[in-house]
């Protein structure tokens, strides 16, 4: 079973999006902040990410620059997940090296299985 790390400081969001992932047939691994996501990873590697980019602390991008520096983590892909739909800051996640981009408002959920399985069959 392939497990996704699903990383969002909003609770129900979080939550929510688990229990959808859970019922399409994937493992999943909760952190409600950037600091959390990365201390999973010292215990455990994910098959995909998705990061929520706007988070007190350490943000979403600062959370993709540290596991694109570490060579233990770097190829996990990582779908960013966030309000902010400007097609700018979508570029700026995919340069700091998000490999997707999904508009969290949308809550199209085809649309995100489908990039969920485009990066987790790779994997």
């Amino acid at each position: 079973m392939k497990t996704i790390l699903v990383t969002d400081d909003h609770t129900d969001t979080n939550e929510i999006l688990c229990k959808l992932l859970r019922r399409s047939g994937y493992r999943t691994v909760s952190a409600f902040s950037g600091e959390a996501a990365l201390s999973v990873l010292d215990s455990e590697l994910p098959d995909l990410m998705i990061l929520d980019v706007m988070m007190p602390g350490m943000d979403g991008i600062e959370v993709l620059r540290a596991v694109r520096a570490n060579p233990a983590t770097s190829g996990i892909p990582v779908i960013v997940f966030s309000g902010v739909a400007d097609p700018e800051f979508q570029a700026h996640a995919r340069q700091k090296g998000a490999n997707d981009y999904w508009v969290k408002g949308s809550m199209d959920f085809a649309h995100l299985a489908k990039l969920i399985a485009s990066h987790v069959s790779a994997a």
